[in-house]
């Protein structure tokens, strides 16, 4: 039956059909495995804000919200890794020596592991000899050093997992993915609702489900690689360096800078109140898990160019960017526009009985309502830059966009201004972002007309 499905999938991509449907169902059918996959991940982080949001008296809530400058270096150091593992694995199916790829995880999961023991002892280490006064910081050093920790079982996952997408085995490599959020949620849900854990069973369910789901995803990537060629050492050396200097550290440092970003923007929010910090965090998870098809679109619509791209094919590459794209994002306004009209997301996520932490956030999604369409078209249109040649000037608006944020919410504290302020300075800053990376977006289409022509 799956390879049957495999079969219909392959030649519905191999169809020469040039219309606007078969250009949009192409798009759609490769995003398809993606989205998946992050609508997965999404259902993890909701799902832990949902049960936290259930105990306010924990303040658990307001730790994990004040620690999202936390997971952002995390996520950092773990995409970083994993796309890494990615593209060694898809360029070891036929290129490279297959078996190679199993000790190119080993070795990542080592650099993984490693990084996290440094980072968690720094933040120990911080904890220890800095006599801070304000709130907020003392709460997130006192918890880095154990959240950054609980989180190395994952990294070690997600390292696998990315070798799985690599060889072609997306929806193989989400059976023991999904396993992971069942017994990680269902972990955090029975010991905050039976035994009324806090924030310590959001450290318990990060390494429940990793620790369990491990074995499993190991032993698929295995039998995926087994039967493949060894790579010698010295070839092997000189593709993982030049696949962590173009990839993986790109993608830590385009990362790295939302982290930096975030930890000036949280502790301000949470100065202005506990509800303003874990709304903010509610809607921002919220955001998240609503651009992620947009991601997994983005990322079809690059493979496809790039495979497209071997065969010298410029005016089909220009079909995908130019049908695709305005499409998505037409979608993507509409959809938006509807938000208020569905308030189940919000009623999942904070309960009415939290009415102090349900107020603020409604308050908070109306006034950042726009910017669901406006991250997620940024984030599409990111993906598509960043994998069609174009990731310095990726980073480079990031970095401006994220420092000019930073700069205009500690300008608007110290003017002791009220939080409609610092949502108007994010809200412009997501239109600014939006417009320059639609302006790399057009740039990329003269530059693949001019090729045309030729």
């Amino acid at each position: 039956m799956m390879q049957t499905a495999n079969t219909t999938a392959d030649a519905l991509l191999d169809a020469p059909r040039p219309s606007v449907w078969h250009t949009l169902s192409r798009i759609l059918l490769l995003a398809l495995p993606f989205a998946v996959g992050a609508a997965a991940t999404s259902t993890l982080n909701l799902g832990k804000v949902a049960l936290l949001a259930r105990v306010p008296d924990t303040g658990a809530l307001a730790t994990l919200s004040l620690l999202q400058p936390s997971f952002i270096l995390a996520l950092a150091i773990m995409e970083g890794l994993a796309i890494t593992a990615q593209v060694f694995s898809a360029r070891s199916r036929h290129n490279w020596p297959r078996r190679g790829t199993q000790r190119a995880v080993y070795r990542l999961c080592r650099n993984g592991v490693l990084l996290f023991a440094v980072v968690a002892a720094l933040g120990y280490a911080a904890a220890q000899m800095l006599t801070v006064q304000n709130a907020e910081l003392r709460v997130i050093l006192d918890h880095f050093p154990l959240f950054m920790l609980s989180l190395v079982p994952f990294v070690v996952f997600d390292i696998f997992y990315g070798a799985m997408r690599g060889q072609g085995k997306v929806l193989l490599g989400l059976l023991p993915f999904m396993g992971l959020v069942a017994l990680d949620l269902s972990t955090t849900y029975v010991l905050v609702s039976s035994y009324g854990w806090g924030f310590e069973a959001v450290l318990v369910g990060n390494l429940v489900g990793p620790v369990l789901m491990l074995p499993v995803i190991a032993w698929l990537l295995h039998r995926e690689v087994r039967s493949g060629d060894d790579s010698p050492e010295e070839p092997f050396r000189i593709r993982m360096r030049q696949l962590q200097i173009g990839v993986g550290i790109p993608v830590f440092s385009s990362i790295v800078v939302g982290f930096v970003s975030a930890s000036v923007v949280f502790p301000i929010l949470a100065k202005i109140g506990e509800d303003s910090a874990s709304a903010f965090f509610v809607v921002l998870r919220y955001r998240i898990a609503f651009m992620i098809p947009a991601i997994a679109i983005g990322s079809a619509i690059a493979i496809l160019v790039n495979q497209l791209a071997e065969e010298g094919q410029t005016a089909q590459r220009l079909r995908y960017l130019v049908i695709g794209v305005p499409f998505m994002l037409s979608l993507y306004a509409a959809v938006t526009a509807l938000l208020p009209q569905w308030g189940g997301a919000l009623d999942l996520l904070v309960p009415a009985q939290a009415e102090a932490l349900r107020q603020a956030t409604d308050e908070m999604f109306a006034a950042l309502l726009v910017t669901f369409f406006l991250v997620s078209g940024s984030a599409m249109l990111q993906v598509i830059l960043e994998q069609l040649g174009r990731g310095v000037q990726v980073l480079v608006i990031t970095f401006l966009i994220e420092a000019g944020t930073c700069a205009g919410v500690v300008w608007a504290m110290m003017q002791g201004a009220e939080m409609g302020l610092i949502l108007d300075i994010l809200v412009a800053a997501a239109a600014l972002s939006f417009g320059l990376f639609a302006v790399q977006f057009l740039l990329l289409l003269r530059k693949l007309g001019r090729a045309d022509a030729v």
